[in-house]
């Protein structure tokens, strides 16, 4: 992983969800650890309303292309990649 990895990628998620915290994990067990950015979309409502039931959602900031759950680490890498 580079560093580049970390202003590229966000990770959607909110307090309390359980499928969140499944994707967390799966991340760091896919090597990501942290060199995403965590956003709680409770944060802001126009988050809120885009997100609310697709969380968790993984975010490609340069490219635009997104994952909703359920995803793999190697879908991540490939959305990372591009």
């Amino acid at each position: 992983m580079t560093a580049g990895y970390s202003t590229m990628l966000k990770f959607y998620t909110r307090p309390g969800c359980t499928l969140c915290d499944k994707a967390q994990a799966l991340l760091a067990e896919g090597g990501f650890g942290q060199t995403f950015e965590t956003v709680n979309i409770e944060s802001d409502l126009e988050l809120l309303d885009q997100y609310g039931d697709k969380i968790p959602v993984v975010h490609n900031t340069r490219t635009g292309e997104k994952l909703s759950w359920p995803f793999t680490a190697s879908q991540v890498r490939d959305l990372a990649a591009d």
